[in-house]
């Protein structure tokens, strides 16, 4: 008896068991882990190291994929870019190097986790989204100006994590409010769809709190998707239908006022993107077919910090500055077999979540982020975690949903 259960025991923490357990730590260390350092650190030793010895099969079929080799072909002609920046470092170099195995990394683990078991990446899932809801009840109420609601004052709110920043914060919490939604519906009249249920609000209380104007248009887009891509006999739910048109509109009218078409003013983060997406523009118009290098030249302040130029706020811009046409060709091939993949999965089996993750980041680098190639931080989350599920799907390793939409 002793020694059968030593045997569990053994079982228990086999090498696949602990990278499954620190991954999913990896993705909520995102909302509880204060230094971002650390938990860059964690994700090397605890996640990179040993996942490496699990990844010879996976990798062997990501060759099929090409979602993986679009993403291969952007990350390699990207660091190549390097090669001809104005101020190439071989050190800086290296470290690129360095963060990009460890995004590739990353996207084969989410893969592995599909062909290890098809349900595991959603029980990840879970966890994920519970604790994302309970940070962002912590982070609500201990924000002081909370108890000024609804007038908003100039302070905005940054989450528990180690993201430091507002709009970003914004990007890695509505992720999961997404998710949330998704299995509220799914999982109605259940302990997990009450508690999902209870999270969306919160998590929509919390981005409007951080007053991040393209998280919320990220969140609503992404749910009024969720809604249109729910399949039931070879349709869409009338209520479903309407449940989604309403959030359409709603995205319209806020995305009206925001850029001043219903009010006097216009919102100050999108004037401020102007001069820098001006800016951006003139460097690639530099070197428009091969960009200027992913390493850039520094703009420096008049006090000599670094200025908000040098921070493209938006991905597809920033492909476009470093890369030029190439680049940004490269990354729109990414997502093209993304998109593919995405709507392939609504159209044969009625799941939309995916294609809604991704609708949630292209969102979000339209017009905040900025390279890629980066230690984990918000990318991780809405690019290259939907990325891998996307390309577990293109696959054929997602399995079935272990619960279907109630009728309605």
């Amino acid at each position: 008896m002793i020694a059968h259960a030593q045997n569990r025991s053994a079982r228990r923490w086999t090498l696949p068991h602990f990278v499954i357990a620190t991954y999913a730590l990896f993705l909520t260390g995102f909302y509880f882990v204060p230094n971002a350092v650390d938990h860059y650190k964690f994700y090397i030793f605890a996640v990179f190291f040993p996942g490496l010895f699990l990844l010879r099969s996976t990798l062997s079929q990501a060759r099929n994929s090409r979602i993986w080799l679009s993403v291969l072909a952007y990350l390699a002609y990207m660091l190549l870019s390097s090669t001809w920046s104005d101020a190439f470092s071989l050190e800086m170099l290296w470290r690129d190097v360095r963060y990009t195995a460890y995004i590739l990394s990353f996207i084969l683990i989410t893969v592995y986790l599909f062909e290890y078991n098809p349900r595991l990446p959603q029980a990840i899932m879970v966890i994920v989204t519970v604790v994302v809801i309970i940070a962002a009840i912590i982070s609500i109420v201990t924000f002081q100006d909370v108890l000024l609601l609804p007038t908003l004052t100039e302070n905005r709110l940054i989450g528990v994590g180690v993201i430091g920043n507002s709009n970003p914060s914004a990007f890695v919490y509505g992720f999961w409010g997404v998710v949330a939604l998704d299995y509220a519906r799914r999982h109605r009249g259940t302990a997990l769809g009450r508690i999902c249920a209870f999270g969306v609000p919160v998590i929509f209380l919390y981005i409007a709190l951080c007053q991040s104007n393209t998280g919320i248009l990220a969140l609503t887009a992404a749910c009024s998707l969720l809604f249109f891509t729910s399949y039931q006999s070879g349709r869409v739910p009338r209520r479903e239908m309407l449940i989604g048109l309403l959030l359409v509109v709603g995205s319209a009218i806020f995305l009206a006022w925001s850029l001043g078409f219903l009010s006097k003013t216009i919102d100050a983060g999108f004037l401020n993107r102007l001069p820098i997406w001006q800016h951006v523009l003139q460097l690639w118009q530099q070197a428009p077919i091969l960009g200027q290098g992913l390493q850039k030249t520094l703009v420096l302040t008049p006090n000599g910090d670094e200025s908000i130029l040098n921070y493209a706020h938006s991905l597809f811009l920033s492909s476009l500055r470093d890369g030029g046409v190439v680049g940004l060709l490269l990354l729109l091939l990414v997502y093209f077999f993304a998109l593919r993949s995405g709507l392939k999965m609504v159209l044969k089996e009625g799941r939309g979540l995916y294609l809604c993750l991704l609708l949630f980041g292209v969102v979000c680098v339209l017009v905040d982020t900025d390279q890629a190639i980066t230690r984990p931080k918000e990318l991780w989350i809405i690019l290259w975690l939907p990325l891998g599920c996307l390309m577990a799907y293109e696959l054929g390793l997602t399995g079935k949903d272990s619960r279907s939409l109630s009728t309605t």
